[in-house]
């Protein structure tokens, strides 16, 4: 850029010299040569400025695609989180599963070895004779009883023995089963971990030549922020503006409220308190009526704002978002340095949400559209009253709303603009105040 306005004052300056010279009586120019000259500098500011211009827009594209990738890092590394987490819950199930797979096994070859050497005890006891023989070769018919009791006693352990072992056989290939399972799971989360962390590293190298560009253009960047920034700044004061305006509307229609519920008050007190003449005689000595008591019950304003506010306050972590199916959060709350850019601070009044699914911007709660008005940068703003506290939506392309209309949570209020300016990314802007009082909106929406 700045070779650019070095230029300009070169052309200046040699425009200067021509003119020096032109005063001297052997150097005259005729008029066709100095309107000549004239129309090459008005071409070079024109094709400085449009360069310029040009150069601005490109910062812009710049710092909209680095604010891109740096939500797309900190997804992409939620999810690798995500994907580890889910790999070390596997690491745990599958050790759990094969410590029960090695009890299992010591069990069953247990039980295969108890069933074993009773079968050999009860032929060495019966010979290899039947059971019938072995039963009628009693010497007594007590000692054929106790040998029939016997076999049947055995013969029942032997059956919960093979029950002990068939069922013992089909949980220990029920955990073998469940053991490849989990083994084919955490070979799947590895391969997607694998290739989130190569997408990371890929978003990263990108991220590095983008803050690159935008550091060799240190003038345009600084005029780029600081344009976003006095946007931000402007919209803050409407915003106070029409808020302050609002207050006092309110607080005047809550003093007029008061002042026809007082005057009604009075009209009813002096109607009660009027008597006919042949009763006035005989209250001259009768107590003075007192005044009517003032009551307390609030305005039907204050009533209405106070109900909203303990509702909305009631549902703060459980209120709506503000854009519906899949989104990400791509610039926080508050003042934040720059993870990149060095010595560059934003500070949001709310937080800009990309919506990666819709295209609507919703009411998050009932209130009542208090204002819609346009501001440059932040496209068309709807602002909502839920008794004290407010919610923006800014950055939006089409409203569906105007001023004075009741909305119930959830209700489509607006179109979020898709802008060039911004890699045609889809992004609401979103704010939360308690009147005037900023709030940061990720702790009240879900």
């Amino acid at each position: 850029m700045w070779r650019y306005i070095l230029l300009i004052v070169m052309s200046l300056s040699i425009a200067c010299a021509d003119d020096a010279f032109a005063a001297k009586p052997k150097q005259k120019r005729d008029a066709a040569k100095v309107k000549k000259e004239q129309q090459a500098t008005r071409k070079a500011i024109q094709e400085t400025s449009k360069k310029i211009s040009a150069n601005t827009q490109e910062t812009k594209k710049q710092l909209a695609r680095l604010n891109s990738l740096n939500s797309e890092i900190t997804a992409k590394g939620q999810q690798i989180s995500h994907i580890q987490s889910g790999v070390d819950s596997l690491d745990r199930h599958i050790s759990t599963i094969s410590d029960s797979i090695s009890s299992l096994n010591s069990h069953m070859e247990a039980l295969r070895s108890s069933y074993i050497t009773s079968l050999r005890k009860m032929q060495g006891s019966s010979g290899s004779i039947s059971t019938l023989s072995f039963i009628f070769s009693a010497e007594s018919f007590t000692d054929a009883y106790r040998r029939v009791r016997y076999m049947q006693q055995f013969n029942r352990w032997r059956k919960r023995k093979a029950e002990d072992i068939n069922s013992t056989s089909a949980l220990l290939l029920e955990r073998k089963n469940a053991l490849d399972t989990a083994r084919r799971s955490r070979t799947t989360a590895l391969a997607r971990l694998n290739v989130a962390r190569k997408e990371l590293e890929s978003t990263k190298a990108e991220t590095d030549k983008v803050v690159a560009n935008l550091k060799s253009e240190g003038g345009s960047l600084k005029a780029v922020l600081k344009e976003k920034q006095e946007q931000a700044r402007r919209l803050d004061r409407e915003l106070d503006k029409l808020i302050a305006e609002e207050q006092a509307r309110i607080e005047r229609q809550r003093k007029e409220e008061e002042r026809k519920r007082r005057e009604a008050e009075r009209k009813a007190a002096a109607k009660a308190n009027k008597k006919s003449p042949a009763s006035a005689a005989s209250s001259t000595t009768a107590e003075a009526p007192k005044p009517a008591e003032k009551t307390t019950a609030p305005t039907s304003v204050a009533a209405a704002d106070r109900a909203l506010s303990g509702s909305f306050e009631a549902n703060k972590g459980k209120l709506l978002f503000p854009v519906s199916g899949k989104y990400r959060i791509v610039r926080g709350f508050g003042r934040q340095k720059h993870p990149q850019l060095e010595h560059v601070e934003t500070d949001n009044s709310g937080i800009d949400i990309e919506a990666l699914s819709s295209k609507s911007a919703r009411a998050v709660f009932d209130g009542t559209v208090s204002a819609t008005f346009r501001q440059p940068g932040y496209g068309t703003i709807v602002m909502i009253r839920h008794g004290n506290y407010l919610t923006i939506y800014a950055n939006l392309d089409g409203i569906n709303v105007k001023n004075g209309d009741k909305v119930k949570a959830g209700q489509t209020i607006g179109t979020i603009l898709t802008d060039p300016d911004e890699e045609n990314r889809t992004i609401l802007h979103f704010e939360l105040r308690k009147e005037r009082t900023k709030l940061n909106p990720s702790l009240w929406v879900r």
